[in-house]
C-alpha cells in the first residue's frame, strides 16, 4: 500500500495546525499589548510586530482613513525585523503612501468593507492599480491580502499583508487575519477613547487647578482687603493688633525698647464741613502717604479709625520715638494740599507712649495700656494748642 497520500495528508494537517497555532499566538500577542497613552502609529507598530513574529509574512502595513483618504500609518517587513536592513525604520512610508477609497486593493477593501485577496499579484489588475504601475516582481510580492479594519461597523482603515509566493494564503489564514483585523480595530477605538479621555481629564484637571489658583488668589485678595484700609491703602486695626502684639511680646522677652505713636489730624471735621468729604478723603490719603514715607519696614503703621493713625515702633526708645514724631509732624505741616484749585494746609497732633523697663506680663495687657497712654498724651497736646508731639511719660504729672 502506497503511504504517500497519508504522508501528504499528514503534512497538510500538520501545516494547517501550525498555522492555526501561529494565528492564535498572533491574537494572544495582540491582546497582551498595552493600550494606553499611545498614538495610533505606536499601537499599530506594536501590532504589526506581533503579526510578523507569529505569521509567515514578508511585509505588512496599515492604512488609516484620514480626511477621506487612506494614508499609510505603519509598515514593517521581514528583512527589517531580523535586522537585514542597515537602517531599520518601522514607520517608513512605502512608494504608495496613500490611496483614495476604492482605488486598488487597499481602496476596494475600504470601500466594500470586504477582504480583498490577490493570489497572483503579477496577473491581478487590481494590484497594478494598487502599486500604480510598480512591478510586483521588483517588490517580491506574489500574494497580497487587504483587510478592512473595522469597529462597531465603522471602517477605520486597511491592513495589508503580503508574501513573495503566489497562492500562499489559505482560507484558514484569511479567517484568522479577519479576526486579527477586527481585534485590531477595536483596540484602535479603545486606544483613541482612552487618549481622548486622558486629554479630557488633563484639560479638566488644568481647569480645576486654574479654578483653585483663582480661588486661592481671590482668598488672598479678600484676606488682604480685610486688613487693608480701602481709602488710604494702609493696614487697619485688624492687622495692627496681632502684628504689634507679636512685636511687643518680643520686646518684652528680650528687654528691647518699644513705643507707640498715636496721630490725629487737627481740625479734620472742619475740613469735611467746609470742603466736603471727598476733599477730606484726599487729605487723609495724602497724610497716610507722608506717614508711610517716614516709617521703617519693621514698624507697624495702620489707620486706627477716622482721622486717627497709629504706629508701633519695635526696638525704639523714647528719644527715637520723639525724633520720628517730629519728622512726621514737620512733614505734614510742610505739605500743601491742592483741592479744587485751593491750597489747604493741615497739622497733626501726636501722642507717644513707651515700654517701661519693669514692664512684663501679657503683651495684650501692656499694649492696651500703651494705647491708652498714647491717647492721653495725644489729647493733652490737642488741648495745649495742637500741632504737637507729647510723650506720656513727660506729661503724666499734669494729668
Amino acid at each position: 500500500m502506497d503511504p504517500t497520500p497519508f504522508l501528504n495528508s499528514f503534512r497538510e494537517l500538520n501545516d494547517s495546525f501550525l498555522k492555526l497555532i501561529d494565528s492564535l499566538s498572533a491574537l494572544r500577542g495582540l491582546s497582551a499589548l498595552r493600550v494606553y497613552g499611545q498614538s495610533d502609529t505606536q499601537l499599530l507598530d506594536s501590532a504589526l510586530d506581533v503579526l510578523m513574529q507569529n505569521q509567515d509574512l514578508e511585509r505588512c502595513s496599515v492604512y488609516l482613513l484620514k480626511d477621506g483618504k487612506l494614508v499609510n500609518t505603519a509598515g514593517m517587513d521581514w528583512a527589517g525585523m531580523i535586522g537585514l536592513q542597515q537602517n531599520r525604520d518601522r514607520n517608513h512610508a512605502p512608494l504608495f503612501a496613500s490611496f483614495d477609497v476604492g482605488e486598488g486593493l487597499v481602496g476596494l477593501a475600504a470601500h466594500t468593507g470586504v477582504l480583498q485577496h490577490s493570489r497572483n499579484c503579477e496577473q491581478d489588475a487590481r494590484f497594478e492599480r494598487n502599486c500604480r504601475g510598480i512591478s510586483p516582481q521588483s517588490m517580491a510580492i506574489g500574494s497580497l491580502i487587504s483587510l478592512p479594519i473595522k469597529a462597531s461597523g465603522e471602517t477605520l482603515g486597511v491592513l495589508n499583508v503580503s508574501h513573495p509566493h503566489t497562492d500562499f494564503f489559505t482560507d484558514a489564514q484569511e479567517r484568522s487575519l479577519v479576526i486579527f483585523a477586527n481585534f485590531l480595530g477595536q483596540m484602535l477605538v479603545n486606544n483613541r477613547l482612552l487618549n481622548s479621555m486622558e486629554h479630557l481629564v488633563r484639560e479638566r484637571t488644568h481647569q480645576l487647578e486654574q479654578t483653585l489658583a483663582d480661588a486661592e488668589a481671590l482668598k488672598r485678595r479678600y484676606a488682604e482687603l480685610s486688613v487693608i484700609d480701602e481709602l488710604t491703602g494702609l493696614h487697619n486695626r485688624r492687622f495692627f493688633f496681632p502684628e504689634s502684639r507679636s512685636a511687643l511680646a518680643r520686646s518684652l522677652r528680650y528687654k528691647k525698647g518699644f513705643c507707640l505713636l498715636l496721630l490725629d489730624i487737627d481740625h479734620f471735621k472742619r475740613i469735611n464741613d467746609v470742603h466736603g468729604h471727598r476733599q477730606g478723603d484726599e487729605v487723609l490719603s495724602g497724610c497716610a502717604e507722608l506717614f508711610r514715607q517716614q516709617v521703617r519696614e519693621v514698624d507697624v503703621l495702620a489707620r486706627f479709625g477716622g482721622e486717627e493713625f497709629i504706629i508701633a515702633l519695635p526696638d525704639t526708645d523714647l528719644d527715637g520715638a520723639k525724633q520720628l514724631a517730629e519728622r512726621v509732624r514737620a512733614a505734614v505741616k510742610g505739605k500743601t494740599f491742592q483741592i479744587d484749585g485751593r491750597s489747604i494746609k493741615v497739622t497733626v497732633s501726636i501722642g507717644i507712649a513707651c515700654l517701661l523697663d519693669h514692664d512684663q506680663g501679657d503683651a495684650q495687657v501692656v499694649l492696651d495700656r500703651l494705647i491708652s497712654e498714647a491717647d492721653q498724651a495725644l489729647y493733652f497736646g490737642k488741648h495745649s494748642g495742637r500741632d504737637k508731639a507729647c510723650a506720656y511719660s513727660e506729661i503724666a504729672c499734669f494729668l
